[in-house]
């Protein structure tokens, strides 16, 4: 991501055996002990080898459980963005907002949404709850840079009333990049980093 103060979103490439598998669909068939052993690895490997904040992907079924908490207390000297999963239904992230308030009381935490544009990542989960951060979809903006650049100028204002922070995905090029730093946003893409993860989700 593109920021002074250095952001790191964790990634994985699963493998089985030769085949790799989709990444969103092995972290959602498993349980949230597993899901917290995995994340505790990585938050514990990455603790000594960086000071930059790190963002986890997570589903609203590991938000609303103990090992969040768990997570935190043990990695509380560093800032951990969790991302709320686009897949997520909004009556399912509804349900757990009091719990997403609780969170957030760390000082230490923030909640993005993730992919806006994608599944069910829209203006719908927007309007009823707050986000330190808001994510949107490389295919939006794509779509949205290439067709209408008007559109996609009122969208990023319109997201910026609702979140502190907007982080555009797909910067995959000079001109793109240039068009986010003139909006003021945040980025991710393959103009910073050249690793790819082809698994077919």
């Amino acid at each position: 991501m593109s920021n002074k103060n250095g952001i790191l979103e964790v990634l994985c490439m699963v493998m089985k055996g030769p085949e790799q598998l989709c990444p969103a669909r092995f972290f959602n068939e498993l349980s949230n002990d597993e899901t917290y052993v995995i994340y505790r690895h990585i938050l514990e490997s990455l603790e000594t080898k960086t000071t930059s904040t790190v963002s986890l992907n997570i589903n609203t079924n590991f938000l609303n459980s103990h090992h969040v908490d768990m997570l935190l207390s043990e990695f509380g000297r560093s800032i951990i963005i969790l991302e709320l999963l686009e897949t997520c239904s909004l009556q399912s992230t509804i349900q757990i907002q009091n719990r997403l308030n609780e969170i957030r009381e760390n000082p230490k935490v923030h909640i993005w949404l993730d992919d806006f544009g994608s599944a069910r990542s829209n203006f719908d989960v927007l309007s009823e709850l707050n986000f330190d951060g808001v994510k949107m979809s490389k295919e939006l903006f794509w779509d949205l840079y290439e067709n209408d650049k008007i559109l996609l100028k009122y969208l990023i204002k319109m997201i910026k009333r609702k979140s502190s922070t907007i982080v555009i995905e797909g910067v995959d090029s000079f001109d793109r990049y240039i068009f986010c730093k003139e909006q003021r946003c945040m980025m991710q893409g393959y103009f910073f980093n050249e690793i790819r993860n082809s698994a077919v989700c």
